[in-house]
């Protein structure tokens, strides 16, 4: 299994802060090469992230997760691993291959994502609750985290997202 340049230089880019506030990984149409699925624009919410993660397909997602910490926005980089408890194929065996992927590979692609500090594995929409998310991207900080703060508040305004 190989990922494709194009997912490295988009990890670049969200690594700078350029660009993207998320990004979605899948593996290609015939299962030799892990390929970008999708990717938010740096003003895109989390909603619309949530929104882009299938119910039926396993997913890797790089998501610059934002929060406060003493009057300061910090970010950091998480990698979150979608394998969906709703997975179903035509066997029992067929599941258990689609769902085994999904975390094994994982692995080939954090490898190319060396300043992920950060990693998190979801099978449902709870585990990916923002407060989930920001307590495992929050462990270590020093100082206190404000846990009410939410970097976007939907404003009405449309944000790109691009499928590839």
């Amino acid at each position: 299994m190989q990922v494709s340049e194009e997912c490295v230089q988009m990890y670049r880019y969200i690594q700078r802060g350029q660009r993207y506030r998320w990004i979605t990984f899948k593996l290609n149409d015939d299962q030799t090469s892990i390929v970008v699925d999708c990717v938010g624009d740096t003003h895109s919410t989390f909603s619309s992230f949530m929104d882009s993660l299938p119910s039926q397909e396993t997913r890797w997602c790089l998501f610059d997760i934002q929060f406060r910490s003493l009057d300061t926005t910090r970010s950091k980089l998480m990698f979150i691993t979608w394998v969906p408890s709703t997975i179903r194929r035509d066997t029992l065996k067929e599941t258990a291959r689609v769902k085994f992927n999904g975390v094994f590979w994982s692995s080939t692609l954090k490898k190319e994502m060396p300043a992920v500090v950060c990693s998190y594995q979801a099978s449902d929409a709870s585990d990916l609750a923002w407060d989930n998310l920001l307590s495992k991207a929050c462990r270590y900080e020093k100082d206190p985290v404000d846990l009410e703060w939410r970097p976007e508040q939907d404003n009405g305004q449309s944000h790109e997202v691009t499928a590839y």
